[in-house]
């Protein structure tokens, strides 16, 4: 009570100060959040609570018609709980404290320029509110081989807790922390997905769970991030060899005909030139010679039909070939060496994301 007599009579002497120096007056009805907002901090500072109190309440009032952002009104809730705690008000002080805590679980007291029991009262909310929280992540560029990126996430209590990073698409995550936990805690990570791959560019969220170990009570919540990669360019490969591109490795059946022809021919042609050019007077030998080669050529086109009907391969050629194949093998691999060491420079870059899935 003598507290209350105390602060009271400091407000009301801060008030005539205020008028004795012509400070005006705030005129809410025409501020908006923002100026209505700046208005409860100087009145707070100046420990005039008998106008800061009306003020904070007509923000958050359902009546009011300005647009307020959630870091506006977490900011109302918390600076109306430090002022009811500060005329002694401590159960009401604690209800706008969880209020805050519930929007934003980073929610905090200075101890440097709150007063010990405005702490105490904060505190005793922290207890009886679970919610758990995460930072949205910043822009940044950083190399996974020496670096790692850094996600922040609280409970308002102890809890059981745990923190994942995955893609949106659903694939199996990373989790990069499961175990009790107090407070706020900085998570790293490395940019490595579960299978030890490197994140693939794509849409990414932070999952947290939470339990508390002080009520039955459990929550959850995400933030979405961005990841592309940054690296040399790479080079093609060069395709497989096409059919057109090699030597023909078997010879068409039309080869055993063309040799079978060539043989008759040329004994066809032994058998003409034999009779154009034969000389009675020279006998039967003049003859016997053209036979033979007639003979010898279509004995040498039958042979080579059969042969080349049953080795239809060209050696020649599939040596070529194989040769031609392992120089295109080798220069690939040479690529895929070269595009490797490139690939290991990725760098990471990090841009946060929009509060939703892909």
């Amino acid at each position: 009570m003598r507290k209350l007599i105390v602060v009271l009579t400091l407000c009301v002497i801060s008030s005539l100060a205020l008028v004795a120096q012509g400070t005006p007056l705030p005129d809410s009805t025409s501020d908006s959040t923002a100026q209505l907002l700046q208005q409860a901090h100087a009145l707070y500072e100046r420990l005039d609570l008998e106008r800061a109190v009306p003020l904070l309440e007509r923000v958050l009032s359902p009546g009011w018609s300005f647009g307020m952002t959630k870091a506006q009104r977490v900011d109302a809730y918390a600076y109306l709980g430090a002022s009811l705690a500060l005329v002694g008000s401590a159960d009401s002080a604690a209800r706008y404290f969880r209020a805050a805590l519930e929007r934003d679980p980073f929610t905090d007291l200075d101890p440097r320029r709150f007063t010990p029991g405005q702490v105490a009262v904060f505190r005793t909310a922290r207890r009886q509110t679970f919610a758990v929280g995460a930072r949205q992540v910043s822009a940044l560029r950083f190399d996974p081989r020496t670096e790692q990126l850094s996600f922040t996430v609280v409970t308002t209590h102890g809890a059981t807790l745990r923190v994942e990073v995955r893609s949106v698409d659903a694939t199996p995550g990373q989790v990069l922390f499961q175990g009790e936990s107090d407070g706020l805690r900085e998570i790293a990570w490395n940019g490595l997905m579960a299978d030890g791959r490197l994140a693939p560019p794509g849409r990414y969220e932070v999952r947290v769970d939470g339990r508390s170990r002080l009520l039955s009570r459990s929550d959850s919540t995400r933030v979405y991030f961005d990841v592309r990669h940054e690296l040399p360019a790479l080079e093609d490969t060069l395709h497989e060899l096409l059919l057109s591109e090699l030597r023909p490795e078997r010879y068409p059946p039309s080869a055993a005909t063309g040799d079978l022809v060539k043989g008759l021919g040329i004994a066809a042609g032994a058998f003409v030139i034999s009779g154009a050019l034969a000389d009675g007077d020279l006998g039967s030998r003049s003859s016997a010679l053209p036979a033979t080669v007639a003979a010898t050529a279509a004995l040498s086109g039958v042979v080579a039909f059969v042969w080349r009907r049953h080795h239809a391969e060209a050696p020649e050629n599939v040596l070529a070939n194989a040769r031609r194949r392992q120089e295109r093998r080798l220069t690939n691999d040479a690529i895929q060496r070269r595009n490797n060491a490139r690939i290991a420079q990725t760098i990471l870059v990090i841009a946060p994301a929009s509060g939703v899935g892909p």
